[in-house]
């Protein structure tokens, strides 16, 4: 969905912030001072985590033991400052790997590429008294030589975020009985301080003045990600898209649900690492023809195995894609039937496109008033918009030397205009606008609207101005909101992450600092961010042009995913009214949280944000942060007692 992975990702799953891998040192995959697991690359829990102070680290354990014998190891997590939290993520490429008693809680077990077991905590672990432990046990195969144990340790300093942070590695080298014990070769990673801003805003986010009842107007849904009214059609109704595949009509005076469209046969497999697990695919977006009372005609964006064509690709030759992006064409007979559903035999592809990886995905769909569909695409997936990043699965390729989101020969990271009943594109199945800013330019997509995005996971126009309100997820620091007034704009990534520059340091995590040398000076600021501190990957939203708040009409209201991934999403507002006006310079707003009266906080992971056809606004959430399970609701904005 929004990308909630950083280098492992974000969308990162930042949760799992101690990696521990055992491999055969005779293997020609086995480390060499790195970590190729499952979840992390070369440089294990630094390709999630930045900043803070690197702990020290110590792994303690048998290091001669028989064939077929369990063995307890014990991981120590030590830092000099405020370590309140530690988490494991333990691999091994033979043998077997257990947790028991504390440390079995809340983890969850997968195999990956060649039978590689894995174990990973989905919450983070408290500290005692500056030190986090962590004990397992390691089942040794029925004959090896040599295995080392590759363990990476991070603490978490003060509160669970992505800057707030860094690990450190040791190793441990076990033997078969009778067998040579060799002489490692691994070194420890030296503790030095790393480069950027490890708090680049400083200023908190505050409670604001607005006070909001949440009201439950529908549940029983897996994970909803967007919700939206169709025109002409009887306003009560409110159809979401459910990231696992149906497409709920949702009556909003009595909550009751009924599938519109399921989409879930079309879907690539849901579950990075195995079914209920986290991911960003899925049913991502859909839109009503601004004729659909007429006509009948809505759009999806669905994440959908890779099939023998594509019309857009940015991955060499010969090297198949995570999945593929697809927008498809449906009819609805007698669409202003309160009983219609979709034909499901009417599907048209209208546009596929290659997705390198699996996060990233943007995934909106929305008629502006033009008349035109809008489209958002991140930049491909991965971390940083660069080939060579370590990933699930091996480095990541298809973003080519500059990256997707400043290449304007590149379809990912950027925000389409098309009309889908034309014809004059490439594959003929939609028409390009003669309008778009770079249907002249030479080696330009004509498709392209806006450029330099890297996960636009939700986007709205206003109704009123008809500003298009963008939240861009961040990398490792920053997440923001942009304006698109007009087409043809840069909006940044990755010379930049909000204001500041970006910096992607090779194979290392990428920083931003405030050292704009060779930084455009056209690229176009957001008009509000914060950092990792506040949450992890902004959730877009809409001006609010309802009645039932009447304080609120103006502002815009946005989220987050998640403060710690830990079913911790926050509502927020921009604290200015109208920051586009027709002819004026944008306008900057700070931003501010939500009172909810009745509740202390949230309490859920949001997924999406929703719009009825009165400007009432919606929020969209579950309690498993991933397309799984029936904890799904939607939640009214209403007023405060």
């Amino acid at each position: 969905m929004m990308n909630l992975m950083r280098r492992f990702s974000s969308w990162s799953l930042a949760l799992v912030p101690v990696t521990l891998v055992l491999a055969v040192a005779s293997r020609a995959d086995a480390l060499s001072g790195g970590i190729t697991t499952l979840s992390f690359g070369v440089n294990g829990c630094n390709e999630c985590h930045s900043g803070g102070t690197v702990p020290t680290v110590s792994l303690t354990g048998p290091t001669v033991v028989a064939p077929d014998s369990i063995n307890d190891y014990t991981l120590t997590i030590t830092n000099s400052g405020a370590q309140t939290f530690g988490g494991l993520n333990v691999s091994a490429l033979i043998g077997v790997l257990a947790t028991g008693g504390a440390d079995g809680t809340d983890t969850q077990t997968m195999t990956g590429t060649g039978g590689r077991a894995e174990i990973t905590h989905t919450m983070a672990k408290p500290a005692v008294s500056g030190t986090t432990t962590f004990t397992f046990t390691w089942t040794a195969p029925s004959s090896f030589t040599n295995v080392s144990l590759e363990a990476w340790g991070n603490s978490v300093n003060g509160n669970f975020s992505t800057s707030g942070d860094k690990a450190a590695h040791t190793s441990l080298l076990v033997s078969q009985i009778g067998a040579p014990t060799p002489t490692s070769s691994s070194t420890p990673t030296p503790n030095v301080t790393p480069p950027g801003l490890a708090n680049p805003l400083r200023p908190k986010i505050r409670l604001g003045h607005q006070k909001i009842q949440l009201t439950t107007v529908a549940s029983g849904l897996t994970a909803p990600v967007w919700g939206t009214a169709a025109p002409g059609v009887d306003p009560k109704f409110l159809f979401v898209v459910d990231q696992a595949g149906p497409l709920w009509r949702v009556d909003l005076t009595n909550g009751t649900k009924s599938v519109f469209l399921d989409v879930t046969s079309r879907l690539i497999p849901l579950g990075v690492f195995g079914p209920g697990t986290y991911d960003e695919r899925g049913f991502l977006g859909v839109a009503f023809d601004p004729n659909y009372a007429t006509n009948g005609l809505i759009y999806t964006f669905t994440s959908e195995p890779a099939g023998p064509t594509t019309d857009f690709t940015t991955l060499p030759s010969g090297t198949p894609p995570d999945c593929q992006s697809v927008i498809t064409e449906w009819h609805v007979p007698n669409p202003t039937d309160p009983g219609a559903v979709v034909d499901t035999g009417s599907a048209r592809e209208v546009l596929r496109l290659d997705k390198p990886q699996f996060n990233h995905n943007g995934g909106g769909l929305i008629f502006g008033n033009d008349g035109f569909l809008y489209v958002s695409l991140g930049d491909g997936g991965g971390a940083d918009d660069q080939d060579g990043q370590p990933f699930i699965g091996g480095p990541t390729v298809g973003h080519g030397p500059t990256g997707n989101a400043q290449n304007l020969g590149a379809i990912l990271g950027k925000m389409l205009r098309i009309d889908p009943h034309g014809t004059n594109s490439a594959n003929g199945q939609y028409g390009i606008p003669p309008t778009n800013p770079f249907v002249m330019t030479p080696g330009a997509l004509p498709e392209v609207w806006a450029y330099g995005f890297r996960n636009p996971f939700r986007f709205s126009f206003d109704s009123a101005t008809h500003a298009l309100y963008v939240g861009d997820v961040g990398q490792n620091s920053i997440e923001e909101v942009d304006i698109v007034v007009g087409g043809g704009g840069n909006y940044g990534w990755k010379f930049k992450e909000g204001t500041f520059s970006f910096h992607d340091n090779g194979p290392g995590a990428g920083y931003v600092d405030k050292d704009k040398t060779g930084i455009p000076t056209t690229l176009i600021d957001p008009v509000s961010q914060y950092d990792h501190d506040e949450g992890i990957a902004v959730i877009g939203g809409f001006v609010y042009r309802g009645t039932a708040l009447p304080r609120m009409v103006g502002h815009y209201i946005f989220g987050d995913f998640a403060k710690t991934f830990s079913n911790d999403g926050r509502l927020f507002y921009l604290s200015r009214r109208e920051l586009f006006s027709p002819g004026h310079k944008l306008r900057r707003s700070r931003i501010a949280e939500f009172r909810l009266v009745g509740q202390t906080t949230f309490g859920m992971s949001l997924l999406g944000m929703a719009e009825d056809a009165s400007g009432e606004i919606y929020a969209l959430a579950n309690s498993t942060a991933a397309p799984a399970g029936t904890t799904g609701v939607i939640q009214r904005l209403s007023p405060a007692p």
